[in-house]
């Protein structure tokens, strides 16, 4: 029986050549969080987000010893401890969750989306996600340019920011549109940067541009602004990415109360994210992925992804959609060997197909860029 040895933290930042924003901020940095796990058996698993925090550090028995099978035994033990008389926690795992299923992947010599489910897909279509702020004398005629080169790319579906106050939001939506045209699918992101009321306004001025979602025009945990804005616009609402998957099936999923529910790996790993595509099919909630890390993230978002059930109906929309985050950092081209493009004939990426995630990590550059280690044994 295999057994786990030790656990990793490595806590990465990587420094951008040009700065950009987005509603509510400005970066120059890209920084990630990629979970390293070793084995009695000489294989080692990655993922990227939590590891089990506090928790795991005061009780390194929940992971240390254990075999990685046990992995959904192990989420539920690394959840937040429960309060008195109050059920546990929110998971604090993912990054470590999708480790051990990249573990038990190369173990039994098999991909990962031929262990985690039924797969369905051997190729996703990805939506691109640029088009944010940047230090241009014209937003509106920079973003329409940015726009046209990743149309030109071959990607069928691009999401923009917005956020910067209603007359600008129309203003820079009109001109992508305008830029793309009408055979390619664009959406928006407002980063929570409204109340129910300014996004109502706004969002019956947007909907002349036919946008395929609104991702969190107001506060995530907003629940009575977000039944308002869906009885109140015809744009399909989508919200989720910082949310755990008890919440998200407790309140947008059970509910309907979002059209599109957008969970992180790095927050749901991959056991809670096979939970939610099961509750998205059964209440028919689009389930389209958070994904804006390393490529470890995107690798694991594919074999997800290929594993989503199909929505019941002839007229369904394709299921498999995720986020391929375009926009620059150096992390990503620089931590893992395999780089994910699309092919520019179908706007599609082939899911990896060699044992677990199906992926090398290159350790010098992580080495390069790590700002801090944690190790567990």
């Amino acid at each position: 029986m295999i057994r786990i040895t030790g656990v990793k933290v490595h806590t990465l930042t990587g420094r951008l050549r040009q700065r950009f924003g987005w509603s509510v901020n400005w970066t120059d940095t890209r920084t990630a969080t990629l979970v390293e796990v070793a084995t009695d058996a000489g294989l080692t698993g990655w993922g990227e987000g939590g590891y089990g925090g506090e928790r795991l550090r005061r009780n390194p028995e929940l992971v240390i010893g254990r075999s990685p099978f046990e992995v959904e035994g192990i989420f539920e033990d690394l959840r937040s401890p429960a309060q008195a008389q109050q059920r546990m926690g929110p998971p604090t795992s993912a990054g470590l969750d999708v480790a051990l299923w990249d573990i038990m992947g190369q173990a039994l010599d098999k991909p990962v989306c031929r262990i985690l489910g039924r797969q369905y897909r051997q190729r996703v279509q990805p939506y691109c996600t640029a088009l944010y702020r940047k230090d241009w004398p014209d937003l509106a005629a920079g973003l329409a340019a940015e726009a046209r080169a990743w149309k030109a790319k071959g990607f069928q579906v691009l999401k923009m920011k917005i956020g910067y106050g209603p007359g600008l939001d129309v203003e820079i939506v009109r001109a992508v549109r305008q830029a793309i045209g009408e055979d390619v699918g664009l959406a928006v992101d407002a980063n929570c940067a409204y109340d129910d009321g300014a996004a109502v306004a706004l969002g019956r001025r947007l909907e002349e541009f036919n946008l395929m979602w609104w991702e969190e025009p107001i506060w995530a945990d907003d629940l009575a602004g977000y039944a308002r804005l869906r009885k109140a616009l015809k744009i399909p609402l989508a919200s989720g990415e910082t949310m755990s998957p008890d919440w998200l099936i407790k309140n947008y999923i059970q509910p309907r109360l979002v059209d599109i529910v957008q969970p992180d790996l790095d927050i749901v790993g991959l056991t809670g994210g096979r939970n939610l595509s099961h509750f998205c099919r059964l209440n028919q909630v689009r389930l389209i992925p958070h994904n804006w890390g390393t490529p470890i993230g995107t690798a694991a978002t594919l074999h997800w992804m290929s594993c989503l059930p199909p929505m019941p109906g002839p007229a369904a929309t394709p299921a498999g959609a995720f986020e391929l985050d375009q926009t620059e950092n150096p992390l990503r081209a620089a931590v893992v060997k395999q780089t994910f493009e699309i092919d520019p004939l179908d706007g599609c990426i082939q899911v990896p197909t060699r044992p677990g995630l199906g992926i090398d990590v290159v350790r010098e550059a992580v080495q390069e860029y790590r700002t801090e280690l944690l190790t567990i044994s």
